[in-house]
C-alpha cells in the first residue's frame, strides 16, 4: 500500500471535496481517500500495483479540477507517520 498527497486550490467546499472524493475513490485500487478542507489536500492510499499517482491526478482532471504540480511528489508507504 502506498500513499500520496495531492493538493487541489479549487477545493474549497464540501460539495468540491465530494466531487474530488468521488472521482479518487473511482480508480482501481485506491483503498482509501481523506480530505483536508483547511488545506485544498486529498490523501490517497492505493496498492500501486493497480494505480499510480498519475492515474489518481488524471481521474481528479477529468472531473474538472487541477493538481497543484507538486501535489503527487509527496508519497509514503502508509500515510501513518507522514514519511
Amino acid at each position: 500500500m502506498e500513499t500520496t498527497t495531492m493538493t487541489i486550490p479549487a477545493m474549497q467546499n464540501e460539495a468540491i471535496a465530494i466531487a474530488v472524493a468521488k472521482a479518487l475513490e473511482s480508480v482501481d485500487g485506491v483503498d482509501s481517500v481523506h480530505i483536508t478542507l483547511a488545506h485544498s489536500r486529498a490523501r490517497v492510499a492505493f496498492n500501486e500495483a493497480l494505480a499510480a499517482p498519475r492515474d489518481l491526478r488524471a481521474a481528479v482532471e477529468t472531473a474538472g479540477f487541477v493538481v497543484a504540480d507538486d501535489a503527487p511528489a509527496r508519497k509514503s508507504c502508509c500515510g501513518g507517520c507522514g514519511g
